[in-house]
């Protein structure tokens, strides 16, 4: 059986970008494994970093795919500043 895998594209053009979008994908996509395209974002808010891995926490406790995609140089830079290594999802399993 093959396991859905849903897409959502990231846009974060600054560190006040609204992340509704974010927050409606993730709450519809429940139970199909998802994947974060982050290849819009310029910056990564402290806020939703922290949606992005309470949401990864949560998918890989069910034994979902999760994975975040096309990281910008802005993007790495926020991880980064927030305290991630800037590789932080390129070595986690894809969806």
């Amino acid at each position: 059986m093959t396991i859905e895998t849903l897409k959502h594209n990231l846009d974060l053009p600054n560190a006040f970008a609204d992340l509704g979008p974010l927050i409606a994908f993730l709450t519809s996509s429940r139970d199909k494994a998802v994947e974060i395209d982050c290849s819009t974002v310029t910056v990564m808010p402290s806020r939703g970093l922290q949606l992005i891995l309470s949401a990864e926490q949560q998918w890989r406790a069910e034994s979902l795919g999760f994975s975040v995609t096309n990281i910008t140089e802005g993007c790495r830079k926020s991880l980064i500043q927030l305290g991630l290594e800037p590789n932080r999802f390129e070595d986690e399993e894809t969806a």
